[in-house]
Parts: C-alpha cells; sequence; structure tokens
C-alpha cells in the first residue's frame, strides 16, 4: 500500500476516534424539558452539584446528566447557567382548601409546591365568594386532615366533639371516612379523650398532629404517639415548673429541664411545626408598620374584612396588654430554635395562613428566616420545608431532594439558598409536577392576584 495512503487512512481513523467521544458529550436525547448547566442543591448533603442538566419526562425527573445534553426538537430547554435547583418547597401548617382558588397563585408563585391542610372543612360561618381559578394554573400537592377533634365546647363551631372513648371511635371513623391522611386535634380535649384518640388511632393505624391539648404535657403527648406539635405548644411547659401565664413560663425557665425535653424529643417520632411567622405577629399588633405590610395588596377583600373583624374585638388598652405579655415568650422560644435544632429536634417549617399578617406563600419564605435568626443553619432550615416533610408524610420515593425518580416539583433559584436563605425568594421558574412557569408567567400570577383582591 502506498506510504501516503496509509498515513491518510490512518489520519482519518484518530480524527474519528477524536469526533465519537466529543458527539457523545453532546448527543441529541428526547425527554420533554431539560434544565442545562445548573447547578443542584442536594439537601441531603448541602453539597452543590456544579453544571449539571437535569431531564424531565412527564411529570417526573427522568435524569441528571453531569456532561451537556442536547435535546430534540421539542425538548423545552431552560438556560439554568448560575441558577441554582432546589426541590419544591412545602407549608406544613396551612389553611388551603377553603379558598384555594384565591390561594394557589400566591403558593406557587412562592415556589410553594406543596401544603399540609390542617383543617380542610372550614365552617360556613366563613363565607369565601365565587371566583374564577386563573387559567393554567395548578394545585400544589396537598397530605390534609378535615374537621377539628376537639372537646366540649369546642374552640370552633363545626369541629367533631370527643369527650369518651366511644365519641373518639366515632371520629376516627368519620375521618377515616373522609379518606384524610391523618387526625387533627385541638386544645381542648380532656386527657381521657386524648388518651382514647391515640387508642383509635393506633388500632385505626393512621396518626394524629395538632395543639397538644391544654391539659396534656408534651411527655404524654409524645408517649401516646402524636406525630407533630404545633405552634411549639406544650414545650416551653416543659421547661418550667409553672404554667400559669407567659410571664411565669420566662422567668422560671430552667436550662435542666430544656435539655431534658430537647433529649426526649429528639429520640421520639415528634415533630415541631413552631410557625414562628404566626406567633410573632402576636408581638406585632400594636406596630402599623408591621400590620400595614403592603403584601395584603395581594389577598381578596374577604380575607382582609375577616382580619380586620379579629382585630377590632380588642380595644387599644387590651391590644397593647396582649403584645406586651406575648413578647417576652415569643423572644425566648426564638432563642431557643437553634439549640433545639443542635440538640436533634425536628421540624417542619409551616406558616399557619391565612391568620392574621401571614401571607399564603410569601410567610413561608419569612419563616425560614426566622429559623435561621434563631440560629438553624440555612441547610437545615431548607431541609424543614422540603427533605423533612417527606420524611414526616413517609414520602420520600416522591418529594423532599431533587434525585431522579422524584416528582418534577422544583423551584429555580438565581443565587445559593445555603448562602443566605432569603435567596429562596429569587425565584426564576416554578415547576408543579412537570408544568413550568417562567418568572414571566409567576409576575402574572401575582398581578391578577392583586386585580382581584381589589
Amino acid at each position: 500500500m502506498n506510504s501516503n495512503i496509509s498515513k491518510r487512512i490512518k489520519s482519518s481513523f484518530v480524527i474519528l476516534l477524536l469526533i465519537i467521544p466529543f458527539m457523545s458529550c453532546y448527543r441529541a436525547v428526547q425527554h420533554d424539558c431539560l434544565i442545562t448547566n445548573v447547578n443542584v442543591v442536594d439537601v441531603n448533603t448541602g453539597e452543590i452539584l456544579i453544571n449539571r442538566t437535569l431531564a424531565i419526562d412527564s411529570n417526573r425527573i427522568s435524569a441528571i446528566y453531569d456532561n451537556e445534553i442536547i435535546g430534540s426538537d421539542s425538548t423545552i430547554v431552560i438556560d439554568g447557567k448560575g441558577k441554582y435547583l432546589i426541590p419544591g418547597l412545602w407549608d406544613m401548617h396551612a389553611h388551603y382548601k377553603w379558598n384555594r382558588i384565591d390561594t394557589e397563585p400566591l403558593l406557587i408563585a412562592n415556589g410553594i409546591t406543596g401544603v399540609r391542610e390542617m383543617w380542610g372543612d372550614m365552617p360556613e360561618y366563613v363565607k369565601v365568594p365565587k371566583n374564577t381559578p386563573q387559567e393554567g394554573v395548578v394545585s400544589p400537592d396537598i397530605y390534609f386532615a378535615a374537621d377539628f377533634i376537639d372537646g366540649n365546647p369546642p374552640a370552633f363551631p363545626g369541629s367533631l366533639i370527643v369527650t369518651n372513648s366511644d365519641e373518639a371511635v366515632l371520629a376516627i371513623k368519620n375521618q377515616i371516612d373522609k379518606k384524610v391522611d391523618f387526625l387533627k386535634i385541638y386544645s381542648r380535649l380532656t386527657e381521657e379523650a386524648f388518651m382514647a384518640i391515640a387508642k383509635e388511632a393506633k388500632k385505626r393505624n393512621i396518626t394524629f398532629a395538632g395543639h397538644i391539648p391544654n391539659t396534656v404535657s408534651i411527655y404524654k403527648a409524645i408517649e401516646a404517639g402524636m406525630v407533630s406539635s404545633e405552634h411549639l405548644y406544650g414545650f416551653l411547659d416543659a421547661c418550667s415548673s409553672v404554667d400559669t401565664s407567659n410571664e411565669a413560663l420566662v422567668s422560671t425557665f430552667s436550662e435542666k429541664r430544656f435539655d431534658s425535653i430537647c433529649y426526649v424529643l429528639a429520640k421520639s417520632s415528634m415533630w415541631l411545626c413552631p410557625t414562628l411567622v404566626v406567633n410573632r405577629v402576636n408581638i406585632h399588633l400594636n406596630d402599623t408598620i408591621f400590620t400595614n405590610d403592603n403584601r395584603k395588596s395581594y389577598l381578596p377583600g374577604y380575607v382582609i374584612d375577616i382580619w380586620n373583624q379579629r382585630m377590632n374585638s380588642f380595644t387599644k388598652s387590651q391590644m397593647d396588654t396582649f403584645v406586651k405579655s406575648a413578647k417576652p415568650r415569643y423572644l425566648l422560644e426564638l432563642s431557643l430554635i437553634g439549640k433545639m435544632n443542635d440538640k436533634g429536634v425536628k421540624f417542619l417549617a409551616g406558616t399557619d395562613f391565612p391568620n392574621p399578617y401571614v401571607f399564603p406563600g410569601f410567610s413561608l419564605h419569612d419563616e425560614l428566616s426566622l429559623m435561621v435568626k434563631g440560629g438553624v443553619p440555612a441547610l437545615d432550615v431548607l431541609k424543614s420545608a422540603t427533605l423533612n416533610p417527606a420524611k414526616f408524610m413517609n414520602k420520600k420515593a416522591d418529594f423532599g431532594s431533587v434525585e431522579v425518580g422524584k416528582v418534577a416539583s422544583l423551584v429555580l433559584l438565581n443565587k445559593n439558598p445555603l448562602d443566605n436563605i432569603e435567596n429562596t425568594k429569587t425565584i426564576e421558574t416554578v415547576i408543579v409536577r412537570g408544568k413550568i412557569y417562567s418568572r414571566k408567567a409567576l409576575d402574572l400570577m401575582l398581578e391578577q392576584a392583586k386585580s382581584n383582591g381589589k
């Protein structure tokens, strides 16, 4: 063979070998959506996975590539360069269902793709005007309870009343028939009724959560198998030798008792949902800067009317007295959050919207910021709204982290939330079960919400 021909064949073969791996890095693949060159926040470890390409097919994450991928002509491509991808956020204490049409756009626009519904069937006296859903806005995923289960008299009309074991059996059957995910218990249950509910719930293999009743200690609630306690109810009582008033609870706070209850909580199956944002309201009710929050413009008028009715039932003197009493307790509880986290207490992020000055969607970001202010590291705070809810609900196969096989409910951020938890607000794109909402679409949702509120 001519030596020149031989050399040309060898050169061509070498070039072909170089082209094949080059082409394999940029092969066209069939996916519904690709998010390219994105930094994935691994909430399990806190590691940032640099320059990944994430693929979505139908409503699931189908692949995560560590090299650049070219989609087919039909693939939707989202440029994630310089951005950070986190799992969709969960608000784990919400009252969503009663006015969901007005609430859903605010949740989705704020990256909240899941809620734990703590009272799905609100009483008839809370009338919601008919409204038309915003076009194309999907619902978040929901983990829900229906009715309050309370003592006699109940705190709210429409609650299921339980005073003995027979009534406990009937109430729990009622809720199971409604196909609830868990039972919501409330403050006025007697200890006898509470224990009857716990016994029947265990028998029927359904969990119960909510307010630790006024007559029940947090230790008793843990022992009975209560899976979450809201608003830090019962916690400060366990740190004190008295339970007569906020002032007494603060003045008799015991570090030894604090260490003891933290140890028991860390070993138990109970999670705490502090709802710091709703607790914070109590110390700002006489602060017009706080109460004139411009986010009120996103809420429908009937919600603001309900807020005003509740606030107008207090005289200025009564309001000032209430605020003065609530402040020391709130500040102490806030200062303990980081220490509790260090000791292994398990947290869920929740807001208790739409209580006065607690804004659907927006206030979850406030909750995360308050947890950091209380001393919880940003990663653990982010977990409280992503990974922890998935663990709590036993839904890790579907939610909680950015991994192959999980539901494609995701939030694309312009800044790293582990650098500053406030960066959870820098939302560029929200994806809910594979449905994509760009920044333009999210802004349109918010503007429409403002228009509906007028």
